[in-house]
């Protein structure tokens, strides 16, 4: 216990006093000079893959699918969110533009609308036909269309008319009621007929019942022939396109090239994400069930159904988003032939399903990508592709096997003999408003390559060289229970390790998978690799609270006593590529608990450093809130914004109603029951503190002005 408490005394003093130390500049800062670190460097683990990037020259905006061209190898189309198609030649790493739609094209801009899916037809190379899936807001709305569209050129460009617009046929328009679950997803299967997945018309639990009524398309997979008109789906009582029902949103859907099977990933709501093989007539169950499971919902006339169990499902410790894939049919990874890949968006772990000889499947992680994985693609080989939103990967078998390390004291990031010491190499830091963490108290360190600097961007953010680690340790009654570890991979990707302390705190050991103890009393949750990710989000640059507004105060630094600004330290012992700006000296957040300072200052630093990793422009969440403390009130979609998911019960309740809280889901979210609490990971101890704050802020507002 004494080891624990001299370890929080030391290194949560922030302005304790100490000596002084001064840069070149003049300045004071915390340490003399910028320790050596040749020890605690990012590890890779072992895995069934690795991923390969392709295209790596190139950046993308939010790419959402990724195709091959129907006959020339190595051409590949990927499809940007806001618009654009880009023709890529993985042969001679080269990109033209096929097409922007936001030129042409009033596209819905949320955070599920704009251009969805894209596929080319059976007979593109006699016909040059190939269609487009995109959401647009016309006079009656935001609305779906599937369109078809010509290439006179194999696919270099899209044919226009005389006045320069594109050639369009309409064969599908759907109004939709609400801004999500728009699916989205097109693809031809084996029988020359087009397949598109629309979601349940969005909002939350899918308020008029449209996923089990079969006189609308909203919910449904259909089946259409080349010319947009219905194929023969022959389910009695419903539409005639209709070729599957029950489904709240299916993102990415595909055919398995040697069986026919059509395997779908059906996004979730509350609880948990589905992998279905979809049957003609089939009813995958929502309102009625997700995954698994009997929801709450009345399921209007048909309560009995049947329904069609998924294959799979998982709960949103794993991941909150899936994206389907392919079952695999290449040559490169033998081991793996048959198996289904999955993957999620949130968490970014892909997933295997491999068939039992009981018929059951059994899921098993083939990897954590660290990253958030949009779509996957397939080549004419069968080889498969991941399309994320940093950068495009192909999936290869592992070149080289290693192993983690089992035990904290064998990461090079402690002391060996004494690992609840940090190891010499690391440089310890505080931020201002911290992450609700469960009551625990934290301690933090930022290990780096030799010769490497962290490179600062225009909002703030620290942008950490490759090989660099985050440690962090966690206290409970100033006893340590967990040391996290979050790399900066050697191919770009960030994965996280979670050690669990034995109760002598003599070591830790690495956990597998997620798991909840009784410490003392509380449960604590210790996370898998995979939920690392559903905060540590590409949007908010992966690394939390290593931002100049998080780190713009003084620090005792304990190597030293000396007490300085943490920025200028960094920066006079040449951690920092540049020096902080004035500008950014001048900004920093507030502390959320200190009572001094004004409320909507409080509160704001608060939701940014609780909530903005995911709700930011790029982030991993159904909604469109922006919760950056940079962002004006009025502009963070909050204010007077319905709920696009769950209004908890409460109805009429906006996401933020200015002078009640109770009508506001920023704060009912804080105070709701585990399954429905924010932030997502933090969910077993309630913060009562945090959500008197918020509830305080609102009740002031006059309005969002």
């Amino acid at each position: 216990m004494q080891r624990c408490l001299l370890l929080l005394i030391c290194l949560m003093a922030t302005a304790c006093g100490g000596g002084s130390g001064s840069s070149s500049g003049g300045e004071t800062i915390g340490l003399s000079e910028r320790p050596s670190n040749t020890e605690c460097l990012a590890f890779e683990g072992s895995s069934e893959v690795e991923l390969t990037p392709v295209a790596s020259s190139f950046s993308f905006n939010s790419p959402l699918l990724m195709l091959p061209h129907p006959s020339q190898t190595g051409i590949f189309y990927v499809v940007e969110q806001g618009g654009v198609i880009y023709r890529l030649d993985l042969t001679t790493d080269t990109r033209t533009q096929l097409a922007d739609l936001s030129e042409a094209y009033a596209l819905s801009t949320c955070g599920e609308c704009g251009l969805l899916g894209m596929a080319f037809d059976p007979a593109f190379s006699t016909n040059g036909f190939l269609y487009l899936s995109f959401t647009e807001d016309t006079s009656a709305g935001m609305t779906s269309f599937v369109a078809r569209f010509e290439s006179a050129d194999n696919g270099q460009s899209l044919r226009q008319d005389t006045n320069g617009a594109l050639l369009r046929n309409n064969l599908l328009e759907q109004p939709q009621p609400f801004s999500n679950h728009n699916g989205g997803h097109i693809t031809f299967g084996p029988d020359g007929l087009l397949y598109v997945g629309l979601g349940d018309g969005g909002s939350a639990n899918d308020p008029g019942n449209r996923a089990q009524d079969l006189s609308t398309r909203l919910g449904k997979i259909l089946r259409l022939n080349p010319d947009g008109s219905p194929a023969s789906n022959d389910i009695p009582g419903a539409l005639p396109e209709i070729y599957a029902y029950g489904l709240r949103n299916p993102w990415r859907y595909s055919f398995d090239r040697e069986t026919g099977d059509l395997w779908a990933g059906d996004v979730g709501q509350n609880r948990f994400e589905e992998i279905s093989r979809i049957t003609r007539g089939g009813n995958y169950g929502w309102r009625c069930y997700e995954g698994f499971e009997r929801t709450s919902n009345s399921c209007g006339d048909s309560p009995s159904g049947p329904f069609i169990d998924p294959i799979a499902a998982y709960g949103h410790n794993e991941g909150v988003s899936v994206t389907g894939g392919y079952v695999y049919r290449g040559d490169n990874i033998p081991a793996m032939q048959g198996d289904y890949l999955f993957s999620d968006f949130g968490s970014g772990t892909l997933w295997a399903l491999n068939e039992q000889p009981d018929g059951s499947f059994e899921r098993r992680i083939l990897l954590e990508t660290g990253r958030n994985v949009a779509s996957f693609a397939e080549d004419s080989a069968g080889e498969l592709y991941l399309v994320t939103f940093s950068g495009l990967f192909r999936i290869d078998p592992v070149a080289v096997e290693t192993e983690l390390p089992q035990q904290l004291s064998d990461t090079g990031c402690v002391q060996a003999n004494a690992p609840w010491q940090p190891a010499d190499g690391l440089i310890p830091y505080t931020i201002i408003e911290p992450f609700w963490s469960d009551g625990a108290d934290k301690t933090r360190y930022l290990a780096l390559p030799n010769g490497t600097n962290i490179k600062v961007d225009d909002s703030g953010d620290f942008n950490l060289p490759r090989g660099s680690v985050l440690v962090k340790n966690f206290l409970l009654d100033q006893s340590l229970i967990e040391t996290r570890l979050f790399l900066h991979n050697a191919d770009g990707s960030w994965s996280g390790y979670s050690y669990q302390w034995d109760e002598a705190g003599t070591d830790a050991e690495l956990v597998d998978g997620s798991q909840e103890v009784d410490v003392g009393g509380q449960i604590w949750h210790y996370p898998s690799a995979g939920e690392c990710s559903l905060c540590h989000t590409a949007a908010a640059g992966f690394s939390l609270g290593l931002e100049t507004a998080q780190l713009n105060r003084d620090f005792t630094y304990p190597q030293t006593g000396i007490t300085a600004n943490q920025l200028e330290t960094l920066a006079g012992i040449g951690v920092l590529s540049d020096s902080p700006t004035p500008e950014q000296l001048s900004q920093s957040l507030s502390r959320s608990t200190d009572d001094t300072r004004p409320v909507t200052p409080r509160a704001r630093s608060y939701l940014h450093s609780n909530c903005s990793h995911c709700h930011r422009p790029g982030g991993t969440t159904q909604s469109s809130l922006d919760l950056r403390l940079t962002t004006p009130l009025s502009d963070t979609g909050a204010c007077g914004e319905p709920p696009e998911n769950d209004d908890l019960g409460r109805t009429g309740a906006q996401l933020l109603t200015p002078g009640d809280a109770e009508n506001s889901l920023l704060y009912l979210r804080m105070v709701a029951e585990q399954e429905f609490r924010m932030p997502p990971i933090s969910i077993l101890q309630p913060d009562t503190e945090g959500a008197q704050l918020i509830a305080d802020w609102i009740n002031q507002l006059a309005s969002c002005n």
